[in-house]
């Protein structure tokens, strides 16, 4: 195996290592791992049927509440529609 060979090993092992702390690691140091978990009406107005996706970590299972950078964007398309 040449020197070049082994470093390239070497630098794998440590990424797997890394990832490996990642997935296992407190969310509030390498953030949350999000899956959709349905809908929610987004609020927008009283005759509001917009939906906005929800999410829940799959690591500590805490949840956006359809607090998210989309649901943002949906209620501004809403208003912009509705206003």
């Amino acid at each position: 195996m040449s020197d070049l060979d082994a470093q390239l090993e070497a630098a794998r092992a440590e990424v797997a290592r890394i990832e490996r702390e990642i997935a296992a690691g407190p969310c509030w140091t390498h953030g949350h791992t999000w899956t959709f978990l349905g809908g929610a009406n987004a609020g927008c107005c009283d005759t509001c049927n917009c939906s906005v996706s929800v999410h829940v970590c799959a690591k500590c299972g805490d949840c956006d509440y359809g607090v998210n950078e989309e649901a943002v964007q949906i209620r501004k398309e809403c208003e912009t529609r509705n206003g």
